[in-house]
């Protein structure tokens, strides 16, 4: 029987040229993580980046006097 957290994720593998393997072992020694751990944040980045993070809510728009301009923003309601 699997779980719900295992039904979720897929497995993604590539083949990295052997002086980028060494410079993200690097990286993540550096920034003492685990190789899995860096690939999934960089993919993160790579797509919220290119395709933004999809969101629910209501758009508001605020006034600031002190900049003289409105801002747009999405009210997200908390998870229930």
């Amino acid at each position: 029987m699997t779980n719900d957290w295992e039904q979720e994720n897929k497995v993604v593998m590539t083949k990295l040229p052997r002086e980028d393997f060494v410079k993200l072992k690097r990286i993540c020694e550096r920034e003492d993580k685990k190789i899995n751990k860096k690939i999934r944040e960089l993919i993160n980045q790579e797509i919220n980046k290119t395709h933004g993070v999809a969101v629910e809510g209501k758009l508001r728009k605020f006034f600031i006097p002190s900049e003289n301009r409105v801002v747009e923003m999405v009210e997200v309601g908390e998870d229930e």
